[in-house]
């Protein structure tokens, strides 16, 4: 198969006549496509998974990537479930080998079929790979993590980044006789508070099935025994959408109360507040503006905190207000 080639800059045309050359995908020949000189016997490929002489063909230069999200970060050996026999060799039913058969000629014989010495090479190969109590603990920690942001609805940067910070934390053994969730539930929780999103300790808690008192502890052994700056407090526009989804309230509400949020923020009686809060009083004064049936415990409950605290901050966002508009 013939494909033409135009991603080597060193290539672009024929040192002869000047056209562009084609690239034989089979032989891995560069030849001219007017005068066919023969520019290159043989186009280097790095690809180890096909034979692929052009890059404009088949970019992907390799497998799986690497990620911390995997246990061995995907580099280490596997040995398949299937092996590839030539058709010569393999006897049995035609019309089976038939639907085996790849590109090629040769069969693929699965797992039943396989000869004993390679299914004990692959059970020989995945006892050595998790046989060190670090990789056993890396792959319950790396599975627990993926499973919680799965669950929580974060991104894959997010599971990553609570990845490192668990293999940062397991480098210096702070989790050695220690639970590996409670450290999990650190991490996803540590790596949310860092790129600003809105999850609280709670909602990690109850994805990893922990107590919050111990999480919380977890939480501060690693921020402290690593050295990392803690993250700054979230902020309270960010809860906004969240509470007003769970409560199921409009987006123009929504907009309302961040201009009350706004407004206030910089008020010495806000200063230092729960964000979370914060964000549901503001929301429960809009909903009054614009005359919606919510009550002080709907917005409590969708934002999971007390209605106490909710009056509380009412009464000082209400004040703040109060004092901006003297002014």
């Amino acid at each position: 198969m013939l494909s033409k080639h135009s991603s080597r800059p060193d290539d672009e045309q024929c040192s002869a006549c000047g056209s562009p050359p084609i690239t034989d995908n089979f032989t891995g020949e560069l030849v001219c496509s007017s005068c066919g000189v023969v520019l290159k016997e043989r186009v280097e490929t790095l690809s180890p998974e096909w034979r692929s002489f052009s890059s404009a063909d088949n970019r992907a230069r390799g497998g799986f990537p690497s990620s911390l999200l995997i246990y061995d970060t995907g580099l280490s050996t596997y040995i398949g479930t299937t092996f590839v026999q030539d058709q010569k060799q393999q006897g049995g039913d035609q019309e089976n080998n038939n639907n085996n058969k790849n590109e090629g000629g040769s069969v693929y014989v699965h797992r039943a079929s396989c000869p004993i010495p390679v299914n004990r090479l692959r059970k020989l190969n995945a006892m050595s790979v998790s046989s060190a109590p670090v990789s056993r603990n890396l792959k319950k920690a790396t599975w627990e993590i993926n499973r919680i942001c799965s669950s929580l609805g974060l991104a894959w940067q997010v599971a990553e980044r609570s990845a490192y910070f668990y293999r940062k934390a397991l480098q210096k053994n702070l989790i050695k006789g220690r639970s590996i969730s409670g450290f999990v539930a650190a991490s996803v929780y540590l790596a949310c508070k860092e790129r600003m999103i809105p999850r609280t300790i709670d909602e990690v808690c109850r994805a990893t099935g922990v107590d919050r008192p111990f999480a919380t502890r977890c939480y501060k052994i690693l921020v402290s025994e690593m050295h990392i700056e803690p993250p700054p407090i979230t902020d309270p526009f960010r809860n906004i959408a969240k509470i007003s989804t769970r409560a199921g309230i409009e987006e123009r509400v929504s907009r309302r109360a961040m201009e009350i949020l706004s407004s206030v923020t910089s008020h010495t009686t806000i200063m230092g507040k729960n964000p979370l809060v914060l964000a549901a009083a503001a929301l429960y004064l809009a909903t009054v503006e614009h005359k919606l049936n919510m009550t002080k415990t709907m917005i409590a409950d969708a934002a999971e905190v007390s209605t106490i605290s909710l009056r509380k901050r009412l009464a000082d966002i209400t004040c703040a207000l109060e004092d901006l508009s003297r002014r």
